[in-house]
């Protein structure tokens, strides 16, 4: 993944890694939090790099 500069490249990031996980885990409905804030989590570990 690209990394990117700025609040709105990051909540793209966010975005795209959280349905990326949505999708790895069947796609299951009603967890939107929870794959937000696990994206979240690896998308700013990963910036810290």
């Amino acid at each position: 993944m690209e990394k990117k500069c700025g609040k709105t490249d990051l909540t793209n990031n966010i975005r795209e890694k959280a349905r990326e996980l949505w999708e790895k885990d069947g796609c299951k409905q009603d967890r939107d939090l929870d794959y937000w804030l696990q994206a979240e989590k690896i998308i700013k570990g990963q910036m810290k790099k």
